[in-house]
């Protein structure tokens, strides 16, 4: 399945309990109350296939950089809003714990983050995100930025759906989810786990254990 066969948001059905409720992507805003998928199944992701679209952006380093250039690793690939306080602060925190628990691995494994907010997008911005959210801890962290016209056209290849703040919600709102990309630049893997309240089953595995799953199972392949 390519990248543009997979749509934006996590579909809930509720159906018979004959019937396999299906997972889809979940469109997710920053300030969006968390949501929760029921299913019997454990989702452990979407499997992918097709070369990455590359793309050249700028890191929080001010070091100009292509997803090309990390051929040989396993790229993990998300994207953030660097104004965000919520949800991509929690994706930031399961990258630091998927970081740690590669061990000697994670040099092996670059994180990078796009920029999804035209409106706090310097160098400051990143890098403050970074900073706050304690990117910072993973050696091989990236939070990459543009220009507006260069960031839509990321977006778009990843299918990453952006919608600015209206005068009703006052906050950005993006998709959400992981991509993984492995040593050849072949995605192989879209991994979005929805955010639960307090009490309600998980449908999955943390973010970060099948993160960590997928890029074991990655690596083990080279």
């Amino acid at each position: 399945m390519s990248s543009k066969q997979i749509y934006l948001n996590y579909l809930r059905l509720t159906v018979t309990s004959s019937i396999l409720i299906l997972l889809t992507f979940q469109l997710a805003a920053c300030s969006t109350a968390p949501s929760s998928v029921i299913s019997e199944d454990i989702y452990e992701g979407t499997q992918i296939d097709g070369a990455a679209p590359d793309f050249q952006l700028v890191d929080q380093n001010g070091q100009t950089l292509a997803l090309s250039d990390f051929q040989g690793q396993v790229v993990v690939l998300t994207f953030l809003d660097s104004r965000c306080q919520d949800t991509c602060p929690l994706t930031a925190a399961d990258f630091r714990r998927t970081h740690q628990a590669l061990g000697t691995a994670a040099p092996s494994v670059v994180f990078l983050g796009v920029n999804v907010n035209v409106n706090a997008n310097t160098l400051e911005d990143i890098t403050a995100a970074t900073q706050e959210w304690h990117l910072d801890e993973i050696s091989t962290w990236h939070f990459l930025m543009g220009n507006p016209t260069e960031l839509e056209t990321v977006w778009q290849s990843y299918n990453i759906e952006v919608i600015p703040p209206t005068e009703e919600s006052g906050d950005l709102s993006h998709s959400p989810g992981v991509y993984l990309i492995d040593q050849s630049g072949q995605q192989r893997w879209y991994v979005s786990t929805p955010f639960v309240g307090l009490g309600t089953a998980a449908p999955s595995r943390p973010l970060n254990e099948l993160l960590t799953m997928h890029i074991e199972e990655l690596l083990s392949e080279s």
